[in-house]
């Protein structure tokens, strides 16, 4: 059966990305993909500042993260049960889609200038992703 990547939204479409950052490249990667909705975008609009993990991590953004991810949940599903091999593929260093990476360091406050880095880990919506997958029973890997 042919892998299916599950892909972040911003790979196949770079124009929801945050203004000023260079698109990200989709190397090597099958046909067979599902596109993610990009919960950023959907949730702040196209004018959201740079923002970190710490600041998305509250319970409305993750519920809001579920839900756009049920329907892809079930196609993804239902690709897994017929043997198709699953792989999530996300953003270095996104604080909602790095599947490896993600952002830390913000405190808040007045607008400045600040500085973050990147740690090891997941950002919110693919903790969200992974989370529902393993409910389900789905066996997948991940990548950026």
């Amino acid at each position: 059966m042919q892998e299916i990547h599950v892909i972040a939204h911003c790979l196949v479409n770079p124009s929801v990305q945050l203004n000023g950052l260079k698109p990200q490249k989709r190397s090597g990667l099958s046909d067979n993909i599902i596109q993610l909705p990009c919960p950023e975008f959907i949730y702040m609009g196209p004018k959201r500042w740079e923002i970190t993990k710490e600041q998305l991590d509250i319970p409305n953004y993750r519920r809001f993260c579920r839900q756009i991810f049920l329907p892809a949940a079930d196609t993804i599903e239902m690709l897994y049960r017929l043997g198709h091999p699953i792989t999530l593929v996300g953003v270095p260093g996104s604080p909602s889609c790095g599947a490896q990476t993600t952002s830390t360091g913000m405190e808040g406050g007045r607008l400045h200038e600040a500085e973050h880095t990147h740690i090891q880990g997941s950002g919110i919506f693919f903790e969200e992703i992974i989370r529902e997958l393993e409910e389900r029973g789905i066996k997948f890997n991940t990548m950026e």
